[in-house]
């Protein structure tokens, strides 16, 4: 029988603003775009490809198209030498929070006083309420049935030992609620491996970002900068 895993992308600079409070973090990337960060988030995933790497058979990865996935799983890969194939499915995509995103609650009262809308709605009814500029959990729970149902297809076929499933930490919730009839009953850490099969968290990296941590945001608006900088020649 196939074994599904899900799995969520390595730590980002965004991510700290709620793990450490940290404002600002809006500046370096899209949510689409949003890269990995640059010390804690490369070793978790290095340790993701570790643990991956024990893993014998036949492996379908099917992952997010958002670049912290995919850098995630560049370098979790760089630590695998198995059988595997790779799909990118933009039905994985995280999460839309909106304005939320990468920011603290703080600084979305601040800077977007629409946003009361949400809090208030989110007050009287969580999963329906619609993140300012985004969508609502209830509207993500809809919007993956149809991957989940795709995986659930193809675990049937016992064509692949494992199915790993790199993606978001909300939309991993949703896709195990279709897998199984029931969601993760945690909050899914920075490359938490889960199994579908076995109700149960396999693997959670020792490398973890400590309480007080900041992000040096310039480090990463010049890295992008120059990113840029190199294209345009």
């Amino acid at each position: 029988m196939t074994n599904v895993y899900l799995i969520r992308h390595a730590f980002t600079p965004a991510n700290n603003a709620s793990y450490n409070n940290q404002e600002g973090l809006w500046q370096i990337a899209l949510d689409k775009d949003m890269p990995i960060e640059k010390d804690y988030g490369v070793k978790q995933a290095l340790e993701l490809g570790e643990f991956l790497n024990s893993l014998e058979g036949k492996i379908l990865i099917i992952a997010s198209p958002y670049f912290r996935v995919q850098e995630t799983l560049k370098y979790a890969l760089s630590e695998m030498h198995g059988d595997y194939e790779i799909r990118v499915s933009s039905e994985l995509k995280e999460f839309n929070s909106g304005v939320h995103y990468a920011h603290t609650i703080d600084e979305v009262k601040k800077m977007y006083p629409e946003s009361k809308k949400y809090f208030d709605d989110a007050e009287k009814d969580f999963y329906n309420a619609v993140y300012t500029g985004g969508e609502s959990r209830n509207q993500v729970k809809e919007r993956v049935k149809n991957i989940a149902f795709e995986i659930k297809k193809i675990a049937s076929t016992s064509e692949y030992d494992y199915i790993l499933v790199f993606g978001h930490g909300t939309v991993n919730h949703y896709l195990n609620y279709h897998l199984t009839g029931e969601g993760i009953d945690h909050d899914m850490k920075n490359c938490e491996v889960y199994s579908v099969m076995d109700k149960k968290t396999l693997f959670i990296p020792v490398s973890f970002v400590p309480k007080g941590f900041m992000v040096d945001i310039n480090e990463y608006i010049n890295d992008k900068k120059d990113k840029i900088k190199m294209l345009n020649k």
